[in-house]
């Protein structure tokens, strides 16, 4: 499980509130791993997938509109997450594994969403609100 005080924030809210709804659902995936319950895992999985790309082509649109430098960057690791995303809940609808499944939640998904909000999406939640550039300290 992961809980809300991992979460790390970022400067926009309504970012924020799009990693609450992950955390949600990833419990949810995970409660329904444990309890061994592979139609609802697959059910699940459809539905992260399906607010994955609602949350990255949010953040994307954001991003275009306020031409964000590094916008290639980002967009590349939502591309690339997605693409994994996707791999594994067909791989699970196969399989029905769940240790498969609880091992890419708790081993690969959750230390990716920390790390990705840690990073891009703080750097780009200030680029979005207060204008600032991570070029400017030539980090592009």
């Amino acid at each position: 499980m992961i809980t809300q005080e991992q979460l790390p924030m970022v400067a926009m809210p309504s970012m924020n509130d799009t990693h609450l709804e992950d955390i949600l659902i990833i419990n949810r995936l995970l409660a329904a791993i444990s309890a061994q319950k592979s139609n609802e895992v697959a059910a699940i999985f459809d539905e992260l997938v399906e607010h994955t790309i609602g949350h990255f082509s949010g953040e994307e649109e954001m991003m275009r509109e306020k031409m964000f430098p590094p916008y290639p960057v980002h967009k590349g690791e939502h591309d690339r997450a997605l693409h994994e995303l996707k791999l594994v809940a067909q791989k699970f609808q196969e399989s029905k594994d769940l240790a498969f499944a609880q091992n890419y939640v708790e081993a690969t998904l959750i230390p990716w969403l920390i790390n990705h909000i840690e990073t891009l999406d703080t750097v780009t939640a200030m680029f979005l609100t207060q204008g600032i550039s991570p070029c400017s300290s030539g980090a592009c």
